[in-house]
């Protein structure tokens, strides 16, 4: 489904990037902005998916730790009679 989509307050040096780019690949300035978000978004949501695995291996080396202290986690913080960590 394709709509349109208006860039107000584009500064002219990015416009000037972007009308140079589509001339180097035979497109129309709206086709190459269209060609340098697609490809902007994608690499952002591959970074995210890479760091998202990165911190699921992280969180399961430590789940893959054995248990050395049998306290319960308030033992181990430990409360005063406010219910503030002491």
């Amino acid at each position: 489904m394709e709509c349109d989509l208006f860039i107000k307050k584009l500064p002219r040096d990015i416009k000037e990037l972007i009308a140079r780019e589509a001339q180097a690949n035979r497109r129309s300035v709206n086709q190459e902005a269209i060609v340098l978000l697609e490809e902007a978004l994608t690499r952002r949501a591959r970074f995210v998916t890479r760091q998202r695995h990165a911190v699921q291996q992280i969180l399961a080396s430590y789940r893959a730790l054995p248990i050395t202290d049998n306290r319960t986690p308030d033992e181990i913080i430990g409360y005063d009679e406010n219910g503030l960590p002491t």
